[in-house]
């Protein structure tokens, strides 16, 4: 084994199986916050080798193998069990509903999946849609049944390790090609970032289809070689507590997720019941996957501090499937920082003219761009780099940028391109660097709005939205803009929570009125239509980001429901 080089995940499970076999490497969590499973580095190699043998039964060498399975071991194994055999896997999250299966279907036909492996009910679903009858659909088999195969399985760093599909959130997901090579460099970066050695202790509850689950709270484990505990994000979302409590009892040292779970903690949480908890062994609270608001950060801080959390342990990242995962990072050492910049300008923005008359918004640092990558801000009209503090497309080179969708040479034509010697990935998002060199994001390209030649982020309308009417609050907005006679005309589309709901009648114009007013008092906008919708009716993609792009497309179509033209069939 010390001949052999550590260029994937595989050689890493191998050389750790060899010298720690017994030490434990994934915790299964139930519902209730107990252990129900784990996985040992011998165990897991044991479990792949065995799963090997039936994948390749029923596959070949580079075929794609769906995974639609919940955080568990039989996850792990089988995702582990085709990089063994040198098939790619590709995790999906699972339909809930049968109308659910063609979305499916069409993901399945786009990566040429030879075999899906899921449990029973999803399978039940599938075959009752009639998905069943043009893939092959299995569920975890008996491994007590199965002979391991121990044949070595020749591998290239450059190789597809696995396919990673985009959220979605403005066009039909992608099957992004991560190699082996992109995920040890990634790995390496996060090490680093995170400051982990085998004595850190992980925990995480974001699915393991995901890519922040998957890459960040499977692989860095393997890679680094230290313990994490694994929670069905449904257990979070029900219980958040039981987050807090599983950092205490295990003395976690790194844990997170996007900014909408501290929100979760900060309105869930009775600080009064974590009474004898013990927040004090957290010290990477990561906050990633989307916008990051500085409220959040500040409300959790505050509360939690009595228990031990430190607000130096947030560290707000930025990372993305086409980059494998992590580009930049804050200091672990230092507490998050922020900026106030305008909240509009000429096509490219000037994020130092904070102290000019108008409206601002405060955007968070997501710290430094990793080393190993090259970073540009670009603006997209021009193509050429903007300065520092203005804003633009940001565009990332580097040993960790992937080798582009798969099946899709007219798009990889467009987002991958050559500048400077280097194969930039234009991302789609717009951010800006300070003197520091440090990432701010503030919104994306597509979902942009221009009237009357300023920009507009709708997430600062959105959350001006929200705060217009008690109806609005906490609940899922999109805003978007839609082609006018003379210019573009600003549509608001907004849930209701269900005590305004069942009496729409009475609210309908109040809430109306109050969302195109403080519009107007902030942005000194028109809204052209504000479209009042059920609860869990806006788009989402599968990590929880608002589809602005599919539900302007609905409103297009005239496919949304709204709450009044669903009074008004019932009262008909």
């Amino acid at each position: 084994m010390s001949s052999r080089h550590l260029n994937s995940l595989i050689d890493k499970l191998f050389f750790r199986a060899e010298n720690q076999p017994d030490e434990p490497l994934y915790y299964f969590l139930d519902s209730r916050g107990r252990e129900y499973a784990h996985l040992t580095y011998g165990s897991l190699l044991a479990a792949i080798q065995r799963l090997g043998a039936w994948l390749i039964e029923k596959t070949e060498s580079g075929d794609r193998v769906v995974i639609q399975l919940p955080s568990s071991p039989e996850f792990v194994i089988t995702f582990f069990a085709c990089l063994y055999t040198n098939r790619i896997p590709v995790p999906l999250s699972s339909p809930n509903r049968q109308h659910n299966c063609e979305h499916y279907q069409r993901i399945f036909a786009d990566c040429d999946a030879r075999l899906v492996v899921t449990d029973s009910s999803v399978r039940n679903l599938f075959e009752k849609s009639g998905v069943g009858e043009s893939h092959q659909i299995e569920t975890f088999p008996s491994l007590e049944t199965l002979d391991p195969i121990l044949a070595e399985f020749n591998r290239q760093s450059n190789e597809i390790a696995f396919l990673q599909y985009t959220s979605g959130s403005t066009s039909f997901p992608k099957g992004v090609m991560v190699s082996h090579e992109n995920i040890i460099a990634n790995q390496k970066m996060i090490q680093r970032t995170f400051g982990h050695s085998t004595n850190s202790i992980g925990l995480a509850w974001v699915p393991l289809f995901h890519d922040m689950g998957l890459i960040g709270s499977v692989f860095q484990p393997l890679y680094v070689g230290f313990p994490c505990y694994l929670m069905s994000p449904v257990t979070f979302v029900q219980r958040p507590k039981l987050w807090f409590k599983t950092i205490s009892d295990k003395k976690v040292t790194t844990t997170g997720g996007p900014n909408f779970a501290y929100d979760l903690c900060v309105k869930r949480i009775d600080p009064a019941s974590l009474e004898g908890l013990s927040l004090s062994s957290w010290d990477v609270a990561y906050n990633g996957a989307e916008h990051i608001k500085l409220d959040t950060l500040q409300q959790f801080s505050e509360i939690f501090s009595h228990y031990g959390f430190k607000k130096s342990a947030f560290l707000p990242c930025y990372g993305l499937a086409e980059a494998t995962l992590i580009v930049s990072g804050a200091d672990k050492s230092e507490e998050p920082l922020a900026l106030t910049i305008p909240c509009s300008g000429d096509e490219v923005l000037d994020a130092d003219a904070s102290q000019k008359v108008g409206h601002t918004r405060t955007v968070v640092s997501n710290g430094q761009i990793m080393p190993e990558l090259s970073l540009q801000i670009i603006n997209p009209q021009t193509l050429t780099e903007c300065p520092s503090h203005h804003i633009g497309e940001i565009w990332i080179a580097g040993p960790s940028i992937t080798r582009g969708y798969w099946q899709k040479p007219d798009k990889n034509k467009e987002a991958f391109v050559f500048r400077d010697g280097l194969r930039f990935f234009r991302t789609g998002d717009l951010g800006f660097l300070d003197s520091q060199q440090r990432l701010y994001i503030t919104g994306r390209l597509k979902d942009l709005i221009v009237i009357d030649g300023k920009n507009y982020y709708p997430q600062d309308i959105e959350e001006t939205v929200k705060l217009s009417h008690p109806a609005l609050q906490e609940v899922n907005c999109a805003v978007f803009s839609i082609s006018g006679t003379y210019s573009q005309k600003l549509v608001v589309v907004n849930e209701v929570l269900r005590r305004f709901y069942l009496q729409i009648d009475r609210y309908a114009d109040e809430i109306k009125e109050a969302v195109k007013t403080a519009i107007y008092n902030h942005y000194e906008l028109t809204v052209h239509e504000t479209v009042l919708l059920p609860l869990n009716t806006i788009p989402k993609t599968t990590s929880g980001k608002i589809q602005r792009q599919r539900t302007k497309l609905l409103y297009l179509l005239q496919k949304l429901e709204s709450i009044e033209k669903v009074t008004e069939v019932s009262e008909g």
